[in-house]
């Protein structure tokens, strides 16, 4: 007869802080999901506004769309990574994600002040 050892947790506080961290994980990953959705409907809003625009901003406010676009797609990178993570690297990868996930908001907030 062969005997495995499978690591099992040995109490239910273990299994409860097990349940706990991974709800805790989840809820981080949807809401910056949920952040990367929202900028994504604040793009696709200014290019709309942007069909209506005089000629002469029409060009800058296309580049820095193409920027923003290009920030949203790293933050879902950001996303995947934090996904896919480990237990061991899901709080570097958290603090990354988190510092690039301000910047792009403040950048988002920027460009949305200026074109008020």
């Amino acid at each position: 007869m062969t005997t495995t050892n499978t690591p099992m947790p040995t109490t239910s506080n273990e299994v409860d802080q097990q349940q706990a961290n991974e709800q805790l994980r989840q809820a981080i990953i949807n809401k910056k999901q949920a952040q990367i959705e929202a900028w994504t409907a604040q793009i696709e809003q200014m290019q709309q506004s942007l069909q209506t625009a005089a000629e002469s901003v029409r060009g800058e406010t296309e580049k820095r769309l193409a920027e923003l676009r290009q920030a949203r797609d790293q933050a879902r990178a950001q996303l995947e990574s934090l996904q896919q993570a480990t237990q061991d690297s899901w709080d570097s990868l958290l603090q990354q994600s988190d510092t690039f996930f301000q910047e792009l908001a403040a950048r988002f907030h920027e460009f949305v002040s200026k074109q008020s």
